[in-house]
């Protein structure tokens, strides 16, 4: 496991080894969530409420580093009022794998899995740290191995400039990934899975303004950030934003049902 990557690995999960670069996602303590980060607390929701609209029951978490997207999707389980909240009518369970070079072993430019193995392939704030010029590689094999859905989430490009700041002021080496290769293009995004066969829609989320403060707090006074994160969390997670941070980018097979909302 590489320890070296600056997100600490959340409490609640466990991984089961499946296939060789593979694991199973085990959740053990949904609670964990609060433990988050705000910023990756919000665009894990919005992702996994994304998943659970699409019925999806199989699903690869690729690059999802420790798996805490489990922690969202399968609360249903002990929550099912939750599913009520997101308006969606389906049988409880999903079952959850997990790629990521450095929890698994296993890459996403290469993932051992046959054509549609998985309901959907989602991808939380992975694509901005591929080397863009392997970026086609990388939607191609999301949209390989994904029998109807590919649900992806990134920094859009409207937030480079704050980017910019975040990395003069803490020199956060994923920051970096996001300024030096330079955020992804959501209408190339579109383009190259539409090539795919998949139709895709565009969501802009989350306040940049939040995200300035809460993630300098993270880097700069680390001992401080718990609170701040948890008060965010319970007060903010769902807050309106004028300038948006990230785009959830949802896509599904042409011939596949509308998830358009």
């Amino acid at each position: 496991m590489n320890t070296s990557i600056p997100i600490k690995i959340v409490d609640g999960v466990q991984l089961i080894a499946n296939t060789k670069g593979i694991c199973k996602v085990v959740v053990s303590n949904h609670d964990a969530k609060t433990d988050l980060s705000w910023d990756r607390f919000v665009r894990l929701n919005a992702a996994a409420k994304a998943v659970i609209a699409s019925g999806a029951k199989t699903i690869l978490d690729a690059g999802g580093f420790d798996g805490a997207l489990g922690l969202f999707l399968t609360d249903l389980e002990t929550n099912p009022g939750a599913e009520r909240e997101l308006g969606v009518d389906r049988e409880l369970g999903v079952e959850i794998d997990l790629i990521d070079p450095a929890t698994t072993g296993g890459s996403v430019l290469e993932i051992p899995a046959a054509d549609g193995s998985y309901d959907a392939v989602a991808a939380i704030d992975v694509l901005e740290h591929i080397d863009p010029k392997n970026r086609v590689k990388a939607l191609a094999e999301f949209a390989r191995v994904a029998r109807e859905y590919v649900i992806l989430n990134y920094p859009c490009q409207d937030s480079k400039d704050a980017q910019a700041l975040v990395l003069k002021l803490t020199n956060n080496p994923l920051i970096k990934e996001h300024v030096q290769w330079a955020l992804p293009d959501s209408d190339w995004v579109l383009g190259e899975m539409d090539r795919y066969g998949f139709k895709g829609t565009v969501k802009a989320h989350t306040s940049i303004a939040i995200w300035l403060g809460q993630y300098l707090t993270l880097n700069l006074v680390p001992d401080k950030a718990l609170e701040l994160n948890r008060h965010l969390i319970e007060n903010f997670a769902d807050e309106p934003c004028g300038k948006a941070l990230y785009h959830l980018v949802v896509c599904r097979r042409n011939d596949g049902p509308d998830l358009a909302r």
